[in-house]
């Protein structure tokens, strides 16, 4: 039988890439940032989760932020626990250096400055955002139990989401 890996090694793998070239999307001005983990809202702030609960996209003050969710990163922590390993040798010393490298990659958050965001809209099922031109490359290819993260996301809260970014950019 073939195992698939959690989504969360796969986001994982793209913000370590992302995070090796230079911490920049290349498709705009996103850049990687240590999560944080106590997300303050203030006035016309929204956050939503996606479907599956494993996703947080949120639009902050001017930036919006996408990171694996509280949930999510618990299922992580408990999965890649160094406490349990019992090899005090190389590959004990391997295992904890590839689970603490794990940790550390997902435990941050991708952010992009509204105002490079030229455009926000629902579309089709999904959110749909143009940063300077482009698709954040992040957003576009992250993909959650075989979706697109951008259509993984109840209509309603994708909805909302797009109205807090339109709102903010006084559209």
């Amino acid at each position: 039988m073939r195992r698939t890996a959690p989504m969360w090694v796969g986001m994982g793998v793209l913000l370590l890439v992302t995070a090796g070239c230079g911490r920049h999307d290349s498709n705009g001005p996103g850049s990687v940032a240590h999560r944080d983990t106590a997300l303050a809202l203030g006035p016309g702030d929204v956050q939503i989760v996606n479907e599956d609960s494993s996703v947080d996209m949120a639009v902050v003050g001017q930036q919006i932020i996408v990171r694996l969710s509280d949930k999510t990163m618990e299922k992580v922590r408990r999965e890649t626990d160094t406490m349990g390993i019992k090899d005090s040798g190389f590959g004990g010393s391997i295992e904890r250096l590839v689970k603490r490298t794990v940790q550390s990659a997902l435990a941050q958050q991708y952010t992009y400055p509204l105002s490079e965001v030229r455009d926000a809209r629902y579309e089709d099922g999904a959110i749909v955002l143009d940063v300077n031109g482009h698709e954040p490359r992040l957003l576009a290819n992250t993909k959650v139990n075989n979706r697109k993260l951008l259509e993984s996301f109840r209509p309603d809260d994708a909805r909302r989401f797009v109205a807090a970014v339109n709102a903010k950019k006084g559209r």
